[in-house]
């Protein structure tokens, strides 16, 4: 089986680089005429974080290698800023999909991966994400697919068809 890739969505990146960059420019030069310090901090705070918006937009902008890539017997799940993730196919339950919405818009989309056999992670998040969203003790990973330059129901398709479809019988 060939490895299919998936890379980065250039426009995307090169739209939050634009945005980033006029809120930073915006925020700095308001931030230095503010006298409340309260909300200079704020103002401050704020501009931190688009900050690191520039630099993440400018990660994906020039990322030569792909954000996902799917072979016949497993997918990899390339972090901009960690370390690559390997999930097997016959480890995989099923595929989920999730989005987040603003006033009825969708902003973005994540596809979940539930493992046949979660492991037992004894950090903070996996410890309350079970009772604050139910049903989650295993959902190990999932990934954001709006800076992947491809369509959701496409990408989840690719993915059911690795799945062996009596894995549903073999808890």
């Amino acid at each position: 089986m060939k490895e299919v890739h998936f890379y980065s969505g250039k426009i995307k990146s090169l739209i939050m680089l634009i945005v980033s960059s006029i809120f930073t420019v915006g925020l700095y030069h308001i931030g230095f005429k503010n006298d409340s310090l309260f909300l200079m901090m704020i103002l401050y705070l704020a501009f931190v974080l688009f900050l690191f918006g520039i630099v993440y937009s400018l990660l994906l902008l020039f990322r030569t290698k792909p954000l996902l890539t799917v072979t016949g017997q497993q997918m990899i799940i390339y972090n901009v800023l960690r370390k690559p993730t390997t999930i097997n196919f016959d480890d995989v339950l099923l595929f989920s999909t999730s989005d987040m919405k603003h006033h009825g818009i969708k902003t973005t989309e994540f596809i979940h991966i539930v493992l046949k056999h979660p492991k037992k992670n004894s950090n903070l998040l996996n410890c309350i994400s079970p009772g604050l969203f139910g049903n989650s003790e295993s959902r190990e990973y999932s990934f954001q697919i709006d800076m992947i330059n491809v369509k959701t129901k496409v990408l989840l398709e690719l993915l059911q068809s690795k799945i062996k479809p009596y894995s549903l019988l073999n808890k």
